[in-house]
């Protein structure tokens, strides 16, 4: 066995990153963290560690309680995708979702599901002054978001229930809130089309449809976010034909693409 030396800090190394990753180790190691705690960790001022917890918050490595305790959220326990072909997915998939984006006026996202969490592999901004924010690496719960929704669609009734059946307790579902998402899983699948309304953030809403492969299988899926107060039915049902559209466009690419998913993707 190697006793190799502990690496020493780098010369050219990066403070503010730095401090980051260690309230990522704290957070990890004491599960939870006040801002004056992270302020005497790092031994800096409190407005320092707040904008650093912040920004943990917004890429969901940690989420603020009602008692304004920051906790581990659900990026930090989430492994790696490892799926060999999401980078191909995302570079195939990039120039739909600009036109998308740019047709709806609102931010477009593209995510991929495992488990039952969905993982955003990018998201295009929309041009809209109200905007919702980039989503790109932050995970959720896939019966929460619009293409999670859809992806689990895609699944029959007995592999979502052993999903959250066998999920980890945070994310397990059973009984009526599992008869509830099937309920509703089974609208999605007449439908052809996914809604999130503020069941990922409270003044969010979303259209959400999945990407197949040539053999069918619903490898990813695609969403248009938008603020919920501009909702309104007219919009919803514009945004509902672009993404179906879009999804259709994507599909077809990828039926003449060399792009394989494997079987990871539906575990």
């Amino acid at each position: 066995m190697r006793n190799d030396p502990l690496p020493r800090p780098p010369s050219n190394g990066v403070e503010s990153l730095d401090r980051g990753l260690r309230l990522l180790q704290l957070l990890r190691d004491d599960g939870s963290v006040r801002v004056s705690d992270a302020a005497t960790h790092l031994g800096t001022a409190r407005s320092t560690a707040h904008r650093l917890l912040s920004t943990l918050v917004y890429r969901g490595f940690a989420f603020i309680d009602e008692d304004h305790v920051y906790r581990p959220g659900p990026s930090m326990d989430a492994g790696a995708a490892r799926l060999a072909w999401t980078k191909e997915l995302r570079q195939l998939c990039h120039p739909h979702l600009v036109l998308l984006s740019r047709r709806a006026g609102q931010s477009a996202n593209l995510m991929v599901r495992t488990g039952v969490r969905v993982r955003f592999l990018e998201t295009v901004e929309g041009s809209h002054p109200r905007r919702t924010r980039d989503r790109q690496g932050i995970v959720m719960p896939a019966s929460r978001a619009s293409g999670g929704k859809a992806l689990l669609a895609a699944c029959s009734d007995r592999a979502v229930a052993q999903l959250f059946q066998s999920a980890p307790e945070e994310d397990r579902l059973v009984g009526d809130q599992l008869s509830a998402l099937l309920r509703e899983l089974e609208s999605v699948r007449h439908r052809g089309h996914a809604i999130n309304s503020g069941g990922t953030e409270r003044d969010v809403a979303a259209v959400g449809a999945t990407v197949n492969s040539l053999d069918g299988a619903a490898i990813g899926a695609i969403s248009v976010s938008v603020q919920s107060d501009l909702f309104e039915p007219l919009l919803q049902q514009r945004l509902v034909e672009l993404v179906q559209t879009t999804s259709h466009e994507i599909s077809r690419d990828l039926a003449i693409s060399d792009l394989h998913a494997d079987s990871d993707t539906f575990r």
